[in-house]
């Protein structure tokens, strides 16, 4: 009797080796998956303008050039239509100048680096006018201040076409892998929520086709594999540990080839064991185990200097 699907995603031929230099963007699954990756060693960047959800707003990351005009004000506060709120200065010139810094940061590790994953979390928009374009966060700003659209597949897609020729300009053989958060964006409704979702797996079906994009299928891997609340947080809508950390080890098994993976598993054991709380530091044997304990991942880092620890 069987409880469960069998899927098993296409294994790529380009695999993620340790000193590889990784980019996330998107949604927060992007920040989830980036955890896993850095406690396993390896270099990445991951949101540097906070977590963003749609795509059009993600393209703009690369796309927008008059930084300027996206700065908003709000009480004491400026804030920036292309960025989360994380991103904010109680001075305008100084918040431009942060936006100049993060994007060049970005464009610098694009150039660099190996792979690009990018997570689509919804394609519900919210376009400011004076602005122009899809914004990536609203500030806490009047509901008045914007358009709430449901965005075409055509859209999205015109606006990714342009993100890609620009990175590919920036870096020939940068791997991009797209994904679509599993997610669910349950204050739009549960409708419309899987309305958004089937526009997105449309979207990333489309940028899959051009060669060397890529699809890692997060979001089936949760819906139709694991496919039960007890993978959800309490607030049934966020993945659960477990599950993320499920979706990561298919991650792995996709982009990893079996050495690779055999080392990043030690990588996470001796940073575990490094976390471990010493009952009694005063002790002789907390000061031996100590040593020992440091002693294995110098050890470790001499053989493997590649690690990002």
């Amino acid at each position: 009797m069987k409880f469960q699907l069998d899927f098993t995603p296409d294994v790529s031929p380009v695999k993620i080796q340790l000193g590889d230099k990784i980019i996330l963007l998107g949604s927060c699954f992007s920040d989830e998956i980036a955890l896993h990756l850095r406690t396993s060693g390896f270099d990445v960047l991951a949101n540097p303008f906070g977590t963003i959800f749609h795509p059009t707003a993600i393209a703009n990351l690369l796309l927008c050039s008059d930084l300027e005009n996206t700065i908003i004000q709000r009480d004491d506060l400026y804030f920036s239509w292309i960025a989360a709120g994380a991103i904010y200065n109680t001075n305008p010139e100084m918040l431009i100048n942060k936006l100049i810094d993060l994007q060049n940061s970005l464009i610098e590790y694009l150039s660099t680096s190996k792979f690009l994953f990018v997570t689509f979390g919804t394609a519900f928009a919210y376009e400011n006018e004076s602005f122009g374009s899809v914004v990536a966060n609203c500030h806490k700003m009047p509901n008045s201040n914007f358009f709430k659209v449901l965005s075409s597949v055509h859209e999205m897609n015109q606006d990714w076409n342009l993100a890609l020729e620009k990175i590919y300009t920036l870096n020939p053989n940068i791997q991009v892998i797209f994904t679509v958060s599993p997610v669910r964006h349950i204050k739009d409704g549960i409708i419309q929520n899987n309305q958004s979702k089937a526009r997105l797996i449309e979207l990333t079906n489309r940028l899959s086709e051009m060669t060397p994009v890529s699809y890692f299928p997060s979001y089936e891997i949760l819906i139709d594999v694991l496919r039960d609340y007890r993978f959800f947080k309490e607030d049934l809508v966020h993945p659960s540990n477990q599950a993320v950390e499920y979706i990561y080890k298919q991650l792995e098994f996709v982009f990893m080839d079996e050495q690779t993976r055999k080392i990043t598993e030690q990588v996470r054991k001796l940073k575990a064991n490094q976390k471990h709380k010493i009952l009694y530091p005063e002790s002789v044997k907390s000061s031996e185990f100590e040593s020992i304990k440091n002693e294995k991942i110098a050890n470790f880092l001499k053989k493997y200097p590649k690690v990002i620890w």
